[in-house]
């Protein structure tokens, strides 16, 4: 019997629904059924005839994606793939041999496996090194040295509800950014809370306000005060609460974020988001504003490169310039 095998295969997000309730997972590259090539070279040979523009790098990692679902996976082995709209891993086993099937999840991805769904788990119960390794922008690759994680979390963890993901096409550059969000999330939930504190107070500041973050210690509800001008005597006056952890915040907490602001805007950051009825408190109160994780994160890319050093040495993010092709 073969050794059991771990494998990653990136959905794009529009068809995650579709590949979680059918039961399969997909990868695109239509060259017709692949069970018609007896080599790897054969299907590269393929890519060319076909597009002799090609770049000879693009048709070895294209082909090569192509030969590794149809013929190195195999029934038995593990499988993931992400929902990056809600940071689900999907966790399951391949219950079928290679298949070309246009009609089963889309035309433009027509090479499909069937699996098992067994376990959805959250990006953040995850190791570093495991969000690290998933992060990979190829369409398929080997995981083999996830397995002893792997079996862990399946005995394990926890199923989560799934969100249903906004309807439209994703572009790749949209794509691209949508990964590097989720990257930048997974450090903010490694972050020591007074570290993301300081973090907040410096995103402010780079909005164009002063701050004055509470010492270590009993802060009355409020993390950071920030004003327009450096004494502090203009209006608005904006009292911040932050927190830093997986669990959602709540109306109550909402309530006493307003009860310690008084007159005062109020702005409550919360990485684990809040909420319904959170959500639905706040809407009474028209001084105050709630930032979760991406919207935190949105803002963090707008105003980063305002910042000071030192809070940029807690997060540091490289600027790119990826092609948009409309």
């Amino acid at each position: 019997m073969s050794k059991v095998r771990a494998w990653l295969v990136h959905v794009p997000r529009e068809f995650a629904v579709d590949v979680e309730k059918k039961s399969a997972v997909a990868v695109g590259g239509d060259k017709g059924d692949l069970n018609q090539y007896k080599s790897l070279v054969e299907v590269r040979h393929r890519y060319k005839e076909l597009d002799p523009n090609l770049s000879d790098k693009r048709i070895v990692v294209w082909a090569g994606n192509l030969w590794m679902f149809s013929n190195n996976m195999q029934k038995g082995d593990y499988v993931l793939t992400t929902i990056k709209s809600t940071r689900v891993v999907l966790f399951g086993k391949i219950t079928s041999d290679y298949s070309y099937d246009p009609s089963l999840i889309s035309s433009e991805y027509p090479n499909v496996r069937r699996v098992s769904w067994e376990k959805k788990i959250s990006r953040d119960d995850l190791s570093q090194p495991f969000k690290n390794t998933i992060g990979s922008f190829r369409a398929v690759c080997n995981i083999d040295s996830l397995l002893p994680e792997i079996e862990a979390l399946l005995s394990m963890g926890k199923n989560i509800k799934p969100i249903e993901p906004p309807e439209g096409e994703i572009s790749y550059h949209e794509e691209v950014q949508g990964r590097s969000s989720e990257m930048i999330a997974d450090i903010l939930s490694e972050m020591d809370p007074y570290d993301f504190q300081d973090l907040v107070a410096s995103l402010i500041k780079a909005m164009g306000f002063n701050t004055e973050v509470s010492p270590v210690g009993p802060d009355g509800g409020i993390d950071i005060t920030a004003y327009p001008d450096v004494f502090g005597f203009q209006s608005p006056r904006i009292k911040i609460q932050v927190k830093l952890r997986k669990g959602t915040a709540g109306a109550q907490e909402i309530q006493q974020l307003v009860g310690a602001a008084g007159h005062n805007e109020a702005l409550f950051v919360s990485i684990g988001g809040f909420t319904q009825q959170a959500i639905t408190e706040s809407k009474k109160h028209a001084k105050l504003v709630l930032i979760d994780r991406d919207r935190f994160v949105s803002l963090l890319l707008d105003f980063y490169e305002r910042m000071d050093p030192e809070s940029k040495a807690l997060i540091r993010l490289k600027k790119i310039y990826v092609p948009i092709i409309e």
